[in-house]
């Protein structure tokens, strides 16, 4: 009982902290949200620190792969040195004269001379255009230019991104941390130590990500107009004043928000199985590092910043359509609100939220639009009412994972808890698996239950302790139900003290084996992010058992005797029912 305590606790805890987690942030069905979505272009930059690492992350940090989502505002200074504060950091990042060569960037500024042009101003308003706006512009008297001049309304959209690298280890440094904390827990269970397996080599740390804003408004854009920009007719003496005075400019960055996550440089030994082809070099390592730092931040400020997330009208509904792709930087199961606008009482115009959809197939739209896109970006429904062409798509990401826990019926029963996780979420930066609703999970279960032992005429309550790992494919046949096969491989021992001294065994001892189970399970939404959930399992047990002193890969029959007739009957059909919660 006092087990099955502290796994009630325990689900009770976790639904509670997630429950509140998500009422606080989503649970509300009418929000303001704006209706337009424009690109961001971003530049990185990395802290230098004392840190012994700070060599191996300054060589590396001109690597940073900004995501096709964002334009690269990649500038010549990859790093800076700074306090780890938000007002450091900006003092910093002005005096460095960071903005400047940001803007030297959209303006496509000559060094040597001084001027600017619109070319790169031009190309990023073409791009960032949709279908719909081409095929509009291509109809009106101002025609295409009014789209390339827009682009002067995205330097405004101008990010930068500082990150801070601390707490950098080896793996061997972790694995060390790791032996000590599994020596202590098995001299305080009286079990033999054994070391971890030592399979990766590398750097593993975490990182704080800075993120600022070029904050380059209309009245500072008609003061560069008058004052910095090179015209044709400018004389001589003008030209240069106007050169000096936009190279001693200094020109406002604002802070955004903080942000953190964990960055890995690590990589599999060689002849593991998961080894790269040829090892990675330190340097190579450490732009990993970078690169899974960046990945972490920005899907961080996904979260956060309104300003980071896609926003889209749904084109169709049959399937849910929409003219956003790969240069949006979709990935496949993203999350999105369909939101609905009406008119209030007031007389206001609102939004409500309608449905919550997940990315089902990508288009490649990375290419300048041109009025006359025929492929689109498709959606399926995970929960909410009925979507309409016209609603709008609202990037909400979440981290893909599932927590469940309840009660199972049949010969094999009592409580479980079980954790999944979407693999299309766990891929870092744009790589995209393409598979909707694919999850690996693991599970655990306990049950205490009366069995006649090898059927000699005595009963012993026996303690039953499972766990199992495997993976599912999940499919949503209506707006609010799915069902997800599996399959999955375990392990199962059962134990009690008299048991143990009738058979010859010690007292601490258990009786084991290892199972296959496969079945499928469904979940009802209650709320998007809680369903009721249920599955149906089937368990085949292998034909050997083991003991606490033979490991289940040193096969054998414990007393000549399959694990299903120490424990007769213990397998085939069992019913989960529980509850489930999504975050």
């Amino acid at each position: 009982m006092k087990k099955f305590a502290i796994f009630f606790i325990f689900c009770t805890y976790m639904g509670v902290v997630v429950f509140s987690q998500n009422s606080n942030n989503e649970t509300s069905n009418t929000v303001n949200i704006p209706s337009e979505y424009n690109r961001n272009a971003l530049s990185v930059l990395v802290l230098q620190t004392n840190s012994q690492y700070s060599n191996d992350l300054m060589a590396a940090s001109g690597n940073a792969i900004i995501s096709g989502k964002f334009d690269d505002n990649s500038i010549e200074l990859h790093n800076i040195k700074a306090l780890s504060n938000v007002n450091n950091i900006q003092q910093q990042l002005v005096k460095g004269q960071v903005v400047n060569q940001i803007i030297s960037k959209w303006f496509s500024r000559d060094t040597a001379t001084g001027e600017f042009d619109m070319m790169v101003i031009h190309e990023r308003g073409m791009y960032n255009a949709t279908d719909d706006e081409v095929r509009e512009a291509s109809a009106s008297k101002i025609g295409l230019a009014s789209l390339k001049d827009a682009g002067e309304s995205l330097i405004n959209r101008s990010y930068v991104l500082v990150m801070d690298f601390y707490d950098i280890e080896t793996m061997r440094q972790v694995y060390n941390k790791q032996d000590v904390r599994k020596k202590i827990r098995a001299e305080a269970m009286n079990k033999n130590y054994q070391p971890v397996r030592r399979v990766k080599t590398g750097w593993v740390g975490n990182v704080r990500g800075y993120l600022y804003k070029i904050n380059f408004n209309d009245s500072l854009i008609n003061i560069f107009y008058n004052d910095l920009w090179i015209y044709e007719d400018d004389d001589e003496e003008t030209k240069k004043i106007k050169k000096e005075r936009f190279e001693n400019s200094n020109f406002p960055i604002e802070f955004v928000t903080q942000v953190s996550g964990k960055a890995d440089g690590s990589q599999y030994k060689a002849g593991h199985v998961m080894a790269t082809p040829v090892q990675l070099t330190k340097n190579e390592l450490f732009q990993k590092m970078i690169n899974t730092g960046l990945s972490s931040c920005l899907s961080k400020a996904e979260r956060v910043l309104d300003a980071f997330q896609v926003k889209a009208p749904v084109y169709k509904v049959k399937p849910i359509s929409s003219k956003v792709g790969k240069k949006e930087g979709l990935k496949t199961d993203q999350r999105y609100f369909v939101m609905e606008s009406y008119q209030n009482r007031k007389g206001e115009i609102d939004t409500k939220r309608k449905g919550i959809v997940r990315v089902k197939k990508v288009t490649d739209n990375r290419e300048v639009a041109t009025g006359d896109q025929t492929n689109y970006t498709s959606f399926y429904q995970v929960a909410g009412r009925k979507i309409e062409a016209g609603m709008q798509l609202h990037q909400k990401n979440d981290i893909g994972t599932g927590l469940s826990g309840g009660v199972s019926f049949g010969e094999i029963g009592g409580g479980w808890l079980k954790l999944e996780q979407n693999v299309a979420l766990m891929v870092p930066g744009s790589a995209d698996i393409g598979v909707t609703q694919l999850k690996l999970f693991g599970s655990m279960g306990f049950e205490n239950k009366a069995y006649d032992v090898l059927n000699e005429g005595t009963k012993y309550d026996i303690t039953f302790l499972r766990w199992q790992v495997g993976i599912s494919k999940g499919f949503y046949f209506a707006r609010n139900f799915s069902l997800a096969p599996f399959i999955a491989f375990g392990s199962e021992s059962g134990s009690n003290s008299r048991m143990n001294s009738d058979l010859g065994l010690n007292s601490d001892d258990f009786i084991g084996a290892d199972f296959f189970n496969y079945g499928i399970s469904g979940s009802v939404n209650i709320l998007h992010f809680l369903q009721v959930y249920a599955s149906v399992n089937m368990y085949t047990f292998f034909g050997y058992t083991y003991t606490k002193q033979r490991h289940p890969w040193d096969y054998g029959k414990f007393n000549g005797t399959n694990y299903t007739d120490v424990f007769s009957g213990r397998e085939f059909l069992s019913i989960d029912v529980g509850g489930r919660i999504e975050f």
